[in-house]
């Protein structure tokens, strides 16, 4: 009996899913280093962290939901919702946790770069997946 590749995510190895997670996260540290000095200029470790991890919180406990299979390659409906999930609460968390406000221009500038960075990351690892899968 065969699965169908469409409905059954590819298998996921932990370490596999632990560099993808991390990867993520690498990538929500870099949109808050280009945020950062773009506005501010001072590249502190704090001023890092207070953008990075309103976003990181909710990628990544929306990720620990997932199943670690869909959590690699699929863009739709999963890339797209950890994408938009970060998107939404992040700004949300940032402002309970520190009091800043997030103008629109902020949050349309957020939405097209982590939307480029974290569903873009889920589209080159779907090419190579299927790249190493016909070699």
């Amino acid at each position: 009996m065969s699965t169908n590749p469409q409905t059954s995510p590819p298998a996921a190895s932990t370490s596999t899913v632990a560099i993808m997670l991390l990867i993520d996260a690498v990538l929500i540290v870099i949109f808050a280093i280009i945020g950062v000095s773009s506005h501010d200029g001072d590249l502190g470790i704090l001023n890092i962290a207070r953008v990075a991890i309103p976003f990181m919180l909710p990628n990544l406990l929306l990720a620990v939901a997932i199943k670690p299979g869909q959590l690699i390659h699929n863009v739709f409906p999963t890339g797209i919702a950890l994408w938009l999930i970060t998107v939404i609460l992040g700004p949300v968390l940032r402002a309970i946790m520190f009091g800043d406000s997030s103008a629109m221009a902020f949050i349309l500038v957020t939405a097209g770069v982590l939307g480029v960075f974290l569903i873009g990351r889920r589209i080159i690892s779907t090419l190579v997946n299927r790249r190493q899968k016909n070699a």
